[in-house]
């Protein structure tokens, strides 16, 4: 083990028997700070087909955050800063983190809502549909900001306005036609009958920009690669959103949203679009020691990479995915946790009178347990493995990952 990992064990070591001696808060406080520390084996770094590439990478990090009623008011927000240090490919080496804070107020009257920001940075997965197979350091940077005001207008109805920004943006060049800039707006109704009923209409509009960029890729036996400027894109989206909450038992909860809309190219060539689009979730807790949950979704574009794992943004795509989360309490300290999803995404193409489609699926599954020592001090092992499969060769992989961490938090 190369001298850097040794000592970030050791002073894991140290850290969690500092903490096993230290007693736990008698009283609950707002915030909480801490640190985590984590090895991990990965099998297929730049998930590539071709010439998969493995090394062990040590995470370490600082956690804090903050949950503070203020009056009416709510303010929350927890913060994550971590350092990768990869063994072989120490060029891949990154810092980086994970913010999300929001503010939920109220007035005396009937007016209400949320402020919510999240921004996060971190190492590319690679698992975007690319020509050039990139063997380099690629940063990514989501930012996402949302608002909600809520007017409630008698007992059972209240009119809903919301706003969201969202941006992506990639260290690499290479990949810049993954980035984009989304706006979005909605106005809508709802009307809750009971605690654990609720329905609402609304209508959204959705803008996503996308930057011009230079497409670059091989031809067999041309000595050097073919690059193409591709006009900047955009596209405008309307829709209208029918969304409702159930909680059928104290062990059941479903919500779900059903679209009819359509996104038009404004700028650029790319495929409208026309068609539902919608969302299911479903929460269960069969017994006290489970705890599942599931979700089913179909959508296009940006959409489509919010809901499901592949963060690929290519708008002419249509993607149903299935997600499956669950949670067995083996003991009152020890937690088992397993998932999967698989999401297929289709995509059409029209040029000069040629009709022509492709697909991917991407699959996923994990496995892992953690030992809840006490309240603040967490040790687990997790076991991961996605893979895709392509109509083309070169977008597919398969990788896997295995690892064990430990999470100190005080109170």
């Amino acid at each position: 083990m190369p001298h850097a990992q040794r000592r970030l064990l050791l002073t894991s070591v140290c850290l969690l028997a500092w903490a096993s001696a230290t007693p736990v808060w008698a009283e609950s406080n707002p915030y909480y700070y801490g640190g985590s520390l984590g090895f991990n084996r990965v099998s297929n770094i730049y998930r590539s087909v071709f010439s998969p590439n493995d090394d062990t990478v040590a995470t370490a990090s600082l956690l804090a955050g903050i949950n503070q009623p203020i009056g009416r008011q709510r303010v929350y927000a927890d913060i994550n800063v971590n350092t990768n240090r990869y063994s072989k490919n120490t060029d891949l080496n990154n810092v980086g983190y994970t913010a999300k804070g929001g503010l939920d107020w109220s007035t005396l009257e009937r007016l209400s809502g949320t402020i919510s920001v999240d921004n996060s940075q971190a190492l590319s997965t690679y698992t975007e549909r690319t020509e050039l197979a990139l063997r380099k350091k690629n940063t990514e940077n989501n930012n996402n900001l949302n608002g909600v005001v809520r007017l409630g207008l008698v007992t059972k109805y209240s009119l809903e306005v919301g706003a969201g920004h969202r941006t992506r943006r990639f260290s690499a060049d290479e990949y810049t036609q993954f980035e984009f800039d989304q706006n979005r707006y909605s106005l809508g109704v709802v009307y809750q009958p009971s605690t654990d009923l609720r329905f609402g209409v609304a209508g959204r509009a959705t803008n996503d920009k996308y930057p011009a960029y230079v497409r670059t890729f091989t031809i067999p036996g041309l000595p050097q690669p073919i690059s193409i400027p591709v006009a900047a894109r955009e596209f405008e989206r309307k829709d209208l959103d029918f969304t409702s909450r159930w909680v059928a038992s104290g062990a059941s909860t479903i919500e779900g949203r059903i679209s009819t809309g359509r996104s038009k190219v404004k700028q650029g060539v790319a495929n409208d679009f026309s068609g539902l689009t919608g969302q299911i979730t479903w929460g269960w807790q069969p017994t006290a020691k489970w705890n599942i949950s599931s979700s089913l979704s179909r959508d296009t574009g940006l959409e489509s990479s919010f809901s499901n794992a592949n963060t690929s943004s290519e708008q002419d795509r249509i993607t149903n995915g299935l997600q499956v989360n669950a949670t067995y309490e083996l003991t009152g300290k020890v937690f088992l946790t397993g998932g999967l999803s698989t999401a297929k995404s289709r995509r059409v193409y029209d040029t000069a009178g040629n009709h022509s489609e492709d697909y991917d699926r991407d699959n996923a599954f994990n496995l892992g347990a953690r030992w809840q020592y006490s309240r603040g001090i967490t040790m687990g092992c997790q076991f991961n493995k996605s893979s895709r499969s392509s109509s083309q060769e070169i977008y597919a992989y398969d990788a896997n990952s295995y690892g064990c961490y430990g999470q100190i938090l005080l109170y």
